[in-house]
């Protein structure tokens, strides 16, 4: 599963072993500009859960976290993003 968030590609696609879902978050950004090299970051293995659902939503809230850190921006990390596959209304999430 691919989303975009701030100029970033994630791709939060879990591997599956065992029985459950290992979430992974894998984002690149590439630049348009040549003399400017693309950028990426690989976190594996961020927890494991019964479903494929769950283990996405976890990276791209992981990965999403981690690029406003990195961008020196902490506050709200993603509520309502229209390209988060959540369907947890954004209150409950932020609770």
């Amino acid at each position: 599963m691919k989303c975009g968030y701030r100029g970033w590609i994630i791709d939060a696609a879990p591997d599956f072993s065992l029985g459950k879902f290992f979430a992974h978050a894998r984002l690149v950004r590439v630049s348009s500009d040549d003399d400017v090299d693309g950028e990426m970051h690989i976190e594996r293995d961020l927890s494991y859960f019964d479903t494929e659902d769950e283990a996405i939503e976890v990276a791209q809230q992981w990965a999403f976290a981690w690029i406003c850190e990195r961008e020196g921006n902490v506050e709200s990390t993603q509520a309502g993003t229209p390209t988060s596959r959540s369907r947890i209304p954004a209150e409950s999430r932020s609770a």
